[in-house]
């Protein structure tokens, strides 16, 4: 009779082997997979931030000048007060109708009263995809932390937010001086600019969109490739999803605020993500703090676009001077971005 071989199977010494070279193929591939990953999101981040850019072309066509930085953060957007200083909605809003999102522009357009402030709260609920970079959130809306302070819409519970910011100058940023209109009557002084207020905030800010802002681009006489449009902008981790940071507490509807202005003042170097506590910094006798930094998520760099609609990626550890050159539209000093 032939006699049978014995079946022979793995010994679990090389069971074990195989396991572990396995293990160590997936520690070595997965940096190389992560890193494909973000190099690809950063891809979209850049690819949003040129999309706002010639978003913003598109309104200085339309509209003779770039997006005003509107009111304040006590007021959203209304569809019915244009695209100038009557419009109490900052650059995010106003640049809706030029992202293909003009039914979220239009959303209380021909409403009053009670219907309007529930409409305008439903806009503010919403995200927009245009405003969210990949590396950072989901496009989805986060917690609305400033309980009853809204002037012309219901509060919602959570808001649509943005990570991009607009280039307000190199000015240290003071919220106090330019708390902005509390009445629809003391809005229409800031229309004519009768109030002292309204003449000190055009006079301190030497960016391209912030609090009741209309620059054209024959106000930028250092050059649209040579000037800062809108970038990126420093949130802590741990604040992504919270609402808890100063810096990210509001609907990207609402008016000037810190949520998406951003300055480029020495005291305001660009950041990536990091903790950061809250810490008071001071330049003779103004104080600012960390919210109101240029910063991103992203390795080593963050996105920055330019008025001509150009955009470059700016390394976090770029001259200070030059970053803060490169937020002054006009004062002379004529450099080359890096």
């Amino acid at each position: 009779m032939a006699r049978r071989q014995p079946r022979r199977g793995m010994t679990l010494v090389e069971t074990l082997m195989v396991v572990g070279i396995i293990s160590l193929l997936v520690q070595l591939l997965l940096p190389a997979v992560q890193a494909a990953r973000e190099a690809a999101r950063r891809v979209q981040c850049d690819n949003k931030l040129r999309q706002l850019a010639l978003a913003c072309q598109t309104h200085v066509d339309t509209q003779k000048h770039f997006p005003t930085g509107g009111w304040t953060h006590t007021w959203v957007g209304e569809p019915e007060r244009g695209f100038g200083r009557r419009q109490p909605g900052g650059w995010c809003y106003n640049l809706l109708p030029f992202l293909e999102e003009k039914p979220v522009h239009e959303l209380a357009r021909g409403t009053s009263g009670a219907d309007k402030r529930a409409r305008l709260r439903t806009m503010t609920e919403t995200p927009v995809a245009a405003f969210v970079c990949p590396s950072r959130r989901a496009v989805q809306a986060f917690p609305f932390r400033r309980d009853g302070s809204l002037v012309n819409a219901d509060n919602p519970d959570v808001c649509g937010r943005s990570d991009y910011a607009a280039n307000i100058g190199d000015a240290v940023p003071i919220d106090q001086r330019a708390a902005g209109p509390k009445t629809w009557e003391e809005g229409l002084a800031w229309d004519d600019g009768s109030l002292p207020e309204a003449a000190w905030v055009a006079a301190r800010h030497s960016g391209v969109m912030f609090q009741l802002s209309r620059v054209a681009p024959r106000h930028i006489t250092d050059g649209l490739s040579k000037t800062y449009l809108l970038g990126e902008k420093f949130l802590p981790p741990e604040e992504y999803e919270s609402g808890y940071s100063f810096g990210d507490d509001q609907a990207l509807y609402v008016g000037f605020d810190r949520d998406q202005s951003r300055s480029t003042h020495r005291l305001h170097p660009p950041l990536r993500d990091r903790s950061a506590p809250r810490v008071w910094l001071k330049d003779g006798d103004d104080e600012t703090v960390l919210d109101w930094n240029f910063g991103s998520a992203h390795h080593q760099s963050l996105g920055m676009a330019s008025c001509d609609g150009s955009v470059r990626r700016v390394g976090y550890d770029i001259d200070a001077v030059l970053h803060e050159r490169l937020g002054n539209r006009a004062d002379g000093q004529i450099v080359q971005a890096e």
